[in-house]
């Protein structure tokens, strides 16, 4: 007799509830519960016991860690566990050590390991008409691309959590598939009842701005503003943000350390350093400037009654990112 077991890790939420979730992390006692019910035999055979974020359980602790390998490696035979790790989209292509260990862990007991991610950037039409005929729903193309649209298919990793999406999909599909009866959803049939859902956050537009993306960073704009968002807090983010920038360049010039990037322009956190000095990266120091000088005069001018809030920041927008002119004459200096 052998035991069954399962890792299933990934961050679309269209996966299996749960049992066993960890209070805090670490919490050895949801290894310790995990490991209790998944050796109980009932009338009917072995209990499935499901322990949901095994990583968090074992936290940074290398005891949990140690006792959360050991879970797997010792489970008794006759037992079923399975170990459902569900992270946020921006951390997927990042995988933890303990991670790797333990699906080393899983396949070494004879268990398998399913990794389950959610559709990335502009693969969600093809997962929407797919899951369409696999259900038996007839959808028009053009529906399949609104409706990927309309709940953010297009949208950049860093702007929005992927994991919700497939379970969104599913729902919109359910509910248009019941409006459109016997014939196939159309794009008008999307248009009527599936809301825009689109992020319009402040870091949508900043992302933007990081990629040096200027059709994103309007689009991000015009939901930002559709969505009432106002017009100085958008463009306080943006002096912050190109001021980020700017620091950026001045610490990378000069050799500082990750541990100094981080503290000057990523909050303490090192991966958000790296991420603002790779975007820096992309602009020249003269560009930067000129940048923060136009929201500056752009500030200015809207205070003066010089000029509306809305066409302000759309003006500045259209200078530094959609403009073809760069400062300083092109050159990143």
């Amino acid at each position: 007799m052998s035991a069954w077991l399962l890792l299933v890790h990934g961050d679309d939420d269209a996966a299996e509830q749960t049992e066993i979730v960890p209070a805090n992390s670490p919490d050895e006692a949801a290894i310790d519960r995990a490991r209790v019910e998944s050796a109980s035999v009932g009338l009917f055979g072995a209990h499935l016991a499901v322990l949901r974020q095994p990583l968090r359980a074992a936290g940074r602790s290398t005891a949990a860690s140690e006792k959360l390998i050991a879970l797997v490696t010792t489970l008794p035979d006759g037992a079923a566990l399975a170990l459902a790790e569900m992270r946020p989209s921006r951390e997927v292509g990042r995988p933890p050590a303990l991670l790797a260990r333990l699906e080393e862990a899983v396949t070494g007991r004879g268990g398998s390991v399913e990794k389950r991610d959610a559709p990335r950037r502009n693969e969600l039409q093809a997962w929407i008409r797919g899951h369409a005929a696999t259900n038996g729903i007839a959808l028009e193309p053009r529906a399949a691309g609104l409706l990927a649209e309309r709940i953010g298919g297009a949208m950049w990793e860093s702007d929005i959590e992927r994991g919700e999406q497939t379970r969104v999909a599913d729902g919109e599909l359910r509910k248009l598939a019941t409006y459109a009866g016997e014939r196939p959803i159309t794009a008008a049939d999307v248009e009527a009842l599936v809301a825009d859902t689109r992020p319009a956050s402040l870091f949508a537009i900043s992302n933007a701005i990081d990629r040096r993306d200027g059709a994103a960073a309007a689009a991000a704009l015009d939901r930002a503003l559709a969505a009432g968002l106002p017009v100085l807090r958008i463009m306080g983010a943006l002096q912050g943000r190109v001021a980020d920038l700017i620091v950026a360049r001045d610490l990378l010039a000069r050799g500082a350390t990750p541990q100094e990037l981080a503290r000057r322009v990523g909050r303490g956190n090192v991966r958000t350093a790296e991420r603002v000095a790779e975007a820096a990266g992309r602009y020249s120091g003269a560009e930067l400037e000129a940048m923060l000088r136009g929201l500056f005069e752009a500030d200015l001018a809207i205070k003066e009654n010089r000029m509306a809030e809305e066409p302000a920041v759309s003006a500045w927008l259209g200078e530094f990112l959609l403009g073809t002119r760069r400062a300083g004459g092109g050159t990143r200096s």
